[in-house]
Protein backbone atom coordinates (compact mmCIF):
# COMPACT_ATOMS: atom_id res chain seq x y z
CA UNK A 1 0.00 0.00 0.00
CA UNK A 2 1.47 3.32 -1.10
CA UNK A 3 1.36 6.21 1.34
CA UNK A 4 1.38 9.96 0.82
CA UNK A 5 2.64 12.28 3.56
CA UNK A 6 1.47 15.76 4.44
CA UNK A 7 3.26 18.19 6.73
CA UNK A 8 1.11 20.41 8.92
CA UNK A 9 2.81 23.80 8.80
CA UNK A 10 2.08 26.82 11.00
CA UNK A 11 4.02 30.05 10.48
CA UNK A 12 6.58 28.22 8.33
CA UNK A 13 7.34 25.50 10.92
CA UNK A 14 6.34 21.84 10.54
CA UNK A 15 4.22 20.79 13.50
CA UNK A 16 3.76 17.15 12.46
CA UNK A 17 3.64 14.86 9.42
CA UNK A 18 0.60 12.70 8.70
CA UNK A 19 0.51 9.67 6.34
CA UNK A 20 -2.53 8.84 4.22
CA UNK A 21 -3.16 6.14 1.63
CA UNK A 22 -2.13 7.53 -1.77
CA UNK A 23 -5.31 6.34 -3.48
CA UNK A 24 -7.24 8.88 -1.37
CA UNK A 25 -5.50 11.77 -3.17
CA UNK A 26 -5.70 10.46 -6.72
CA UNK A 27 -7.77 12.22 -9.37
CA UNK A 28 -9.97 10.49 -11.95
CA UNK A 29 -6.88 9.62 -14.04
CA UNK A 30 -5.10 8.00 -11.08
CA UNK A 31 -2.58 10.82 -10.60
CA UNK A 32 -1.93 11.94 -7.01
CA UNK A 33 -2.91 15.58 -6.48
CA UNK A 34 -1.72 17.70 -3.58
CA UNK A 35 -4.93 19.76 -3.58
CA UNK A 36 -7.05 16.61 -3.10
CA UNK A 37 -4.82 15.62 -0.18
CA UNK A 38 -5.07 19.08 1.34
CA UNK A 39 -8.87 18.95 1.17
CA UNK A 40 -8.83 15.46 2.71
CA UNK A 41 -6.61 16.61 5.59
CA UNK A 42 -8.96 19.55 6.26
CA UNK A 43 -11.88 17.09 6.34
CA UNK A 44 -10.01 15.18 9.08
CA UNK A 45 -8.88 18.32 10.92
CA UNK A 46 -11.58 20.97 10.33
CA UNK A 47 -9.78 23.56 12.47
CA UNK A 48 -6.99 23.69 9.83
CA UNK A 49 -6.79 25.18 6.33
CA UNK A 50 -5.65 23.60 3.06
CA UNK A 51 -2.66 25.97 2.92
CA UNK A 52 -1.38 24.55 6.21
CA UNK A 53 -0.99 21.07 4.66
CA UNK A 54 2.01 20.59 2.36
CA UNK A 55 2.85 17.31 0.68
CA UNK A 56 6.27 15.95 1.55
CA UNK A 57 8.06 13.03 -0.08
CA UNK A 58 10.29 10.12 0.74
CA UNK A 59 13.12 9.99 -1.79
CA UNK A 60 12.43 6.44 -2.99
CA UNK A 61 10.78 6.18 -6.38
CA UNK A 62 10.68 9.91 -7.00
CA UNK A 63 12.18 11.43 -10.16
CA UNK A 64 14.04 13.93 -7.99
CA UNK A 65 15.52 12.23 -4.92
CA UNK A 66 14.24 14.97 -2.60
CA UNK A 67 11.45 17.06 -4.06
CA UNK A 68 10.93 20.13 -1.92
CA UNK A 69 14.41 19.99 -0.44
CA UNK A 70 13.94 17.07 1.96
CA UNK A 71 11.36 14.89 3.65
CA UNK A 72 9.75 17.13 6.25
CA UNK A 73 10.07 16.44 9.94
CA UNK A 74 8.69 18.12 13.04
CA UNK A 75 10.51 21.41 13.63
CA UNK A 76 11.66 21.81 10.02
CA UNK A 77 10.97 25.06 8.22
CA UNK A 78 8.92 25.54 5.04
CA UNK A 79 9.61 28.59 2.89
CA UNK A 80 6.92 27.91 0.30
CA UNK A 81 9.34 26.00 -1.94
CA UNK A 82 11.46 23.70 0.22
CA UNK A 83 11.65 22.18 3.66
CA UNK A 84 14.86 22.72 5.64
CA UNK A 85 16.23 21.41 8.92
CA UNK A 86 16.59 23.89 11.78
CA UNK A 87 19.93 25.66 11.90
CA UNK A 88 21.70 26.05 15.26
CA UNK A 89 23.03 29.55 15.78
CA UNK A 90 26.04 30.43 17.93
CA UNK A 91 23.91 31.49 20.90
CA UNK A 92 22.10 28.14 20.96
CA UNK A 93 18.97 29.42 19.27
CA UNK A 94 17.62 27.55 16.26
CA UNK A 95 15.86 28.92 13.23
Amino acid sequence: MMMAHFAYVIDGIVQRVEPIVTSVIEDETGKAQESIGQAFMVSLYPDTTAQQWVRTYYPLGQPDPYPRGKYAGQGDSWDGVEFASPVALENGVTR
